[in-house]
């Protein structure tokens, strides 16, 4: 019984490969998973596709099933997509290594060290990225009675690791190995949300910051700064 479902399972993905049309590609890789759920191609082309849709946490999970499989090191096509992902979303320490794991399997390969020498870069500051912040004014610079009024949050990162009681440092380990992304989701979602804001600081205090870098300084409740921590 299981070998005939492998072979169907075969067939579904046979079909999604050959398929051009994103939704029915989805829906056989999705038919091939439900009769082989480990099948890694089905889940590496489910990921995917999945990726270019932007559900990038639910490709990382596809990526995932496989390296589990593999002791996380030994399935080139997933480490590769999944760095390309972790990329995307702007973690590119994670991103990193994986792409470094991804080049260990193919030390030649002049594509992947590409990538890796442009993460390099971006971590080390040396190249602009899409997700790269804009110059701000730092608060302290502001004028008397100047209300701080900015959008700018400090690092998901930086609110893990205070969540976390553990360093910058050990975060950005964590993050090495893909760990902590649905806390990261959470965090940016409330970012996103402003759920996090200077309403929610802990600094915070009738319109006044009491931060001891910007204490006393006259705050908009809907904005935040780096200083930012939840109460």
């Amino acid at each position: 019984m299981k070998e005939r479902n492998s072979d169907v399972a075969a067939t579904w993905i046979e079909k999604g490969l050959s398929e051009k049309n994103p939704e029915k590609k989805l829906h056989y890789f999705d038919l091939a998973l439900e009769l082989d759920p480990k099948n890694p191609v089905a889940l590496n082309n489910k990921g995917m596709l999945l990726y270019r849709k932007e559900k990038f946490h639910e490709a990382i999970e596809c990526y995932d099933k496989i390296l589990k499989q593999y002791n996380m090191s030994g399935y080139l096509p997933a480490l590769y997509n999944k760095a390309l992902t972790l990329k995307k979303m702007g973690y590119f320490e994670a991103a990193l290594t994986f792409m470094n794991r991804a080049l260990k399997q193919q030390p030649a390969n002049e594509k992947i060290k590409l990538h890796v020498e442009k993460l390099i870069q971006i971590i080390e500051g040396k190249e602009e990225t899409k997700t790269r912040r804009k110059p701000r004014i730092p608060i302290e610079k502001l004028a008397v009675n100047q209300v701080y009024a900015q959008w700018d949050p400090p690092a998901v990162s930086t609110l893990l690791a205070y969540e976390m009681k553990c360093s910058h440092k050990d975060i950005k380990y964590y993050k090495g190995f893909g760990e902590d992304l649905v806390k990261e989701k959470i965090i940016q979602d409330k970012i996103n949300r402003k759920v996090y804001c200077c309403g929610t600081c802990m600094f915070h205090k009738k319109d006044l910051c009491q931060h001891k870098d910007t204490k006393d300084t006259l705050i908009s409740p809907e904005a935040i700064c780096r200083n930012f921590r939840p109460e």
